[in-house]
């Protein structure tokens, strides 16, 4: 066996060194996740500690899983854990608003996969080598399938429902275009005025404004969706991800007011 030159030894003893000093980062951090796993355990998952952690996983897996909506991985990484998609429906031509409402279903998806399998069933352990972090983006990898092909094939459906011509208003079918005539509580409408009012800054989507102002004057979200030209679903879709962001914002504004992590 040939012996190693001293310029190989100290360049394999580096080599050595910095596998240890890695190694002793990934258990130091795993160390950590345990601990935290511990005190989410004791408040029986719930409460501002266990908001503020799965804000923060729902934050880096939202924009991992639509990086990849927008790369075609995820497709890869489904197929990969199990969890395909069928090769008639991976090349949908989605566009931005598309792909962020199938990662906010996903993700949400993923959090409940995560809550049961990897927490309260403790399927996670820090001996299993992945971080919480890798763990979650796991379980909205697994979810994906589902969401997608419920987005799938409700695009399809919504969009044929677009498509069919509005029969005369002597015709039956003229009914999707009379608002719900049903009288909205009064303390109900203003309360709804009110978050609005509060969260109109945050609105940017003029779609999303107009619907969210339909529901207040007692319209459906079918026919909300109508009235701004979407589906049900994709309406839906865009609420979500409107709410997500604001849980987020007023999570951080939590933080601030607290004085920040402890």
């Amino acid at each position: 066996m040939e012996e190693l030159s001293p310029a190989g030894l100290l360049s394999l003893e580096h080599t050595l060194a910095g596998a240890a000093q890695d190694e002793a980062r990934r258990l130091g951090s795993r160390a950590v996740d345990a601990r935290i796993v511990d005190l989410l355990r004791a408040d029986n998952f719930q409460g501002p500690r266990y908001e503020k952690t799965t804000t923060r996983l729902m934050e880096y897996g939202w924009l991992t899983i639509n990086k990849w909506t927008g790369t075609g991985e995820i497709f890869v990484q489904a197929r990969r854990v199990g969890r395909p998609v069928s090769l008639h429906m991976t090349a949908p031509g989605w566009n931005a608003d598309d792909r962020a409402e199938v990662t906010t279903d996903t993700v949400i998806a993923g959090l409940d996969l995560f809550l049961e399998h990897g927490l309260i069933r403790g399927k996670w352990t820090p001996d299993g080598g992945a971080s919480l972090t890798t763990y979650f983006v796991g379980a909205c990898i697994r979810s994906f399938h589902r969401v997608y092909d419920r987005w799938f094939r409700g695009v399809q459906m919504g969009q044929a429902e677009l498509d069919r011509p509005v029969a005369d208003h002597d015709g039956a079918s003229a009914d999707r275009e009379i608002p719900d005539q049903r009288a909205t509580d009064p303390f109900y409408a203003a309360a709804t005025h009110e978050e609005i009012k509060c969260i109109l800054p945050c609105i940017t989507d003029t779609k999303v404004r107009r619907g969210l102002a339909l529901r207040a004057l007692g319209y459906t979200q079918q026919q909300a969706a109508v009235e701004v030209g979407l589906t049900e679903k994709a309406l839906e879709g865009r609420i979500g991800r409107l709410r997500a962001r604001i849980l987020i914002d007023l999570a951080a504004k939590s933080d601030l007011g607290e004085g920040g992590a402890r």
